[in-house]
């Protein structure tokens, strides 16, 4: 499994919904308010198996001083590959 990174906001409201349901996360059942709430966000890091999405974090930050992880989550089939910490360091690095 080669795991590929990019801030590009290029995921669907259908991958989003697989990802978020995926770990148990009530907000996949509101599949077109969560993908409205990624795409606006400040900074959305994912992370990609070839065309599956695997990984995402979400940062909400005010532009000068404050950057807030929001979530960080990893499908349960991929756990255990590094996937979380490589998209908290490319926060890091980001900020």
């Amino acid at each position: 499994m080669s795991i590929t990174y990019t801030e590009e906001k290029r995921f669907t409201q259908q991958q989003v919904q697989e990802l978020f349901l995926s770990v148990g996360w009530v907000s996949g059942q509101y599949p077109s308010r969560l993908y409205k709430a990624l795409q606006n966000s400040s900074t959305v890091i994912t992370a990609w198996d070839g065309d599956r999405l695997v990984g995402l974090a979400r940062v909400l930050d005010d532009t000068e001083l404050v950057a807030y992880m929001h979530y960080v989550l990893v499908c349960p089939d991929c756990h255990g590959q590094g996937i979380a910490r490589a998209l908290v360091e490319r926060v890091k690095e980001k900020y």
